[in-house]
Order: structure tokens, then sequence, then C-alpha cells
């Protein structure tokens, strides 16, 4: 069995199946698609730059690896990595998998630099209305380009040994970390001439797969990662995808917060529907340790009207009656009613339901909320509880009021 090691090529191949799609609230727009279609091509390294704090507190350029991970990855961040003469940058991945052993490779490069790492898509501002070409081939110009970075972002399959390497990794609202089995390719020469019997390959089979497997599980406590999440996907066949729940990126250690938001942004839906939104995790009503998903959206009444709606993710046992929420900036509030029956987003999370409050209210009072650093939701507790309070960052909100009004028609004060 020594001796027949020597005469295979051994491929490890741990990428997602094609048939797994990303998503966003409504419709994929034609920048969607293109993003799609950008993650299945091999892995490019490029810098962007975005608004300030758009990388988090402080950080406004980051590193963006998108795409299939193949055998020239690894070696490809290294050359970035040595021209760029900025340090401590995060780098935030967008990819379906490849190659499990140029991954692990990656994770360790990220480890040894002590580097953050997260999961977002990143829309350069020059590839809007681009062709997929053009787009690409500015992101393979060497420039730092002007960008805006979506939550709704795939580390999946072999993208999740990358990003585990990092020593903080970031997981926002929306993104997702999809795993499956590991799938051992060895090329055994011409099918028409074996040189080996049937017994003989399988064998060979077993022993290696099982190596690799020993090899990822170690690789994984190194990383200070629980490797049940590797014993889980042993579970998944190569051919599907299996995304991890919010709990489940807690618990087995990829992401520990257990409260992230994102920061407001317009989210473009096809003219003229332009949205403001917001993301968020939170534990349910019920369980403030069975996290999940929520979101809040600002969109057009009018030019002077703004509708508030908020999606809170529906917990096995809701609270009864129907109970109304504040929305809330310093003195100032609005009140959510709830509306509507209970509806689906498999965009934001698979398998969630939402339960909705809405309010109209005026630019200006959002324009008020902006000026300050935090936004409550309070909903009113049971008997003698206290209010459950979710507070929400401001950042990016004046921003996104802007772009709201400029489709809406008109100009602010």
């Amino acid at each position: 069995m020594v001796k027949l090691a020597v005469f295979v090529w051994v491929l490890i191949a741990v990428a997602a199946p094609a048939a797994a799609q990303s998503g966003g609230p409504g419709k994929p727009s034609k920048e969607d698609r293109k993003a799609t279609a950008s993650i299945q091509m091999p892995m490019i390294f490029y810098l962007a730059r975005g608004e300030p704090d758009s990388c988090g507190t402080g950080c406004s350029e980051w590193i963006v690896a998108e795409g299939r991970i193949d055998e020239s990855s690894a070696q490809g961040l290294r050359s970035l990595l040595s021209r760029s003469r900025k340090a401590n940058l995060p780098i935030l991945f967008d990819s379906k998998g490849g190659l499990g052993t140029t991954a692990v490779e990656i994770g360790r490069i990220l480890r040894g630099r002590e580097m953050t790492a997260g999961v977002y898509q990143t829309i350069p501002a020059g590839c809007m209305g681009a062709s997929e070409q053009t787009c690409r081939a500015l992101k393979q110009s060497g420039q730092v380009l002007p960008a805006t970075l979506r939550n709704f972002a795939h580390c999946d399959s072999a993208c999740v040994f990358a990003l585990i390497g990092a020593k903080v990794r970031q997981v926002p609202p929306g993104a997702r970390v999809g795993i499956h089995s590991v799938k051992l390719v060895i090329d055994w020469g011409d099918p028409r001439n074996p040189r080996y019997s049937g017994k003989q390959m399988a064998g060979y089979e077993r022993i290696r797969l099982a190596e690799i497997h020993s090899r990822y599980r170690r690789y994984m406590k190194e990383m200070n990662i629980d490797v049940r999440l590797f014993d889980l996907s042993l579970q998944v066949p190569h051919e599907s995808i299996r995304y991890l729940s919010r709990d489940e990126i807690v618990a087995f250690g990829v992401d520990r917060r257990e409260f992230q938001e994102t920061r407001w942004y317009p989210l473009e839906l096809g003219s003229p529907e332009l949205w403001g939104v917001k993301f968020f995790v939170q534990g349910t009503a019920t369980g403030p340790k069975e996290l999940h998903t929520s979101y809040v959206r600002i969109s057009c009444q009018n030019p002077q009207r703004v509708g508030i709606t908020y999606f809170r993710y529906a917990a096995s046992e809701e609270p009864r009656g129907e109970i109304s929420m504040k929305f809330a900036a310093g003195d100032r509030s609005a009140t959510l009613s709830k509306f509507g029956s209970v509806v689906k987003a498999n965009a934001v999370e698979i398998g969630g339901s939402y339960i909705t409050w809405g309010a109209v209210s005026s630019f200006e009072f959002l324009e008020a909320a902006a000026a300050r650093d935090k936004i409550e939701i309070a909903e009113p507790g049971d008997a003698d509880a206290e209010p459950r309070i979710t507070t929400l960052s401001t950042t990016g909100l004046s921003q996104t009021i802007a772009a709201l009004r400029q489709r809406c028609g008109t100009k602010s004060g």
C-alpha cells in the first residue's frame, strides 16, 4: 500500500455543490447573480476601501478573498500580503469552498499573522453595471477599490477551514457557514487499463480518508474549534450542504458573540425600490440563548414619510396578544404595531419565520435618531416582567437616510 501511494495523485476537494445558492431579501438582482458567479470562479485577493467603520470600529480597508479555493490560492494570499504596506487588515471571505488542503494552508497563514477574518460580500463601485469580465479585470488590477460590504455572503465547505484559522472570526447576521463531508478524489490513471484491483483502490481510499479526517480534527483543535463541527460535517453528503445555525456558530466557537449587528445600509432591489436595512442577532422572546437573526427595514412611503418595519424571528412559543413596541431614540419614539401574518424569509435565515411590527413616521424623526449613537426597540413584558429592550447602533443610518431621500425624490434639509 505504501508503494501504491507513489503512483496516485490525491486531491482533497471540499467544494460546496454548485446547486447551493446565495441569497438576500427579495428577488436576486443582476448584481447578486454576478456576485454568485464570481464566487464560483478561482479565488482572487484584492484590497478594498469603504466608509469609516464600514468593516468594524476604526476599520475602513480590508482584504477581499472571493471565489473557489484552488492550488494557487495560498500563494495568491502570500503575494498580496507581501505587497501590502498596511498590516493587520482583516480578510473577508465570500467562497463556496474548494481544496481543503489549501484552505488549511490559508488558515495557518492567518493564524501566524494573528489576522481577523469575516464572511462578507464586497461590492466594488466600479463593478456596478459592468460586465463580469470587466469587473474581474478591475479586481485583478492591483488597485485599492472603493467598495461597500453586504452581510449576505457564504463561507462554505473548505472555506470554513480557512476562516477558523483567523485569530478573530466574524460571521455577521445573514452570512452563511456551510459544511459537508470531505471528498477524496484520486487519479488512478487510465480506467481502460487499470493497474490496481478494486479491492486495492477501496482499501487505499479508506486508509487515506481516515488520515485526512484525523488531520482535520487536529487542525480544528489547534484553532480552538469544537471538533463536533467536523463530526457534524461527516454526516452531510459531499453533494449536499448544511448551513450552521447561529447557535451552532457560537457553540462550536466559529464566532462566539451572542449579540451582534450590521451597520445600516441601503439595499438596492431594482429601481425604484430601495430599502434601508439593519440585521442583528438576538435571543428569542422566550429564550435568550436561542439565537436568531432579526432585522429592521426602512422604506419610502412618500417624499416626506417613511415606513419602519421590524421583522422579529418568531419563537416557537410567542407571547399572546396584539402587543405594540416602541422604536425610540432619546426622548422621541414611534409606536410599532403588529400587523399581517407570519412571513417566511429563508434568505435571511433558513427556515426562519418572522412576525412584523410597523409604523409610518417622518424622515425628520429618523434623522434625529441618526444624530444619536443608539436606537432602542422596547417590547413590553408579560405581567410584572421588565420590558425587553434591544439596543442598536446608528452607524450608517445617516447615509442610508440620504439614499432613501434621494430615491424618494426630495433633498434633505
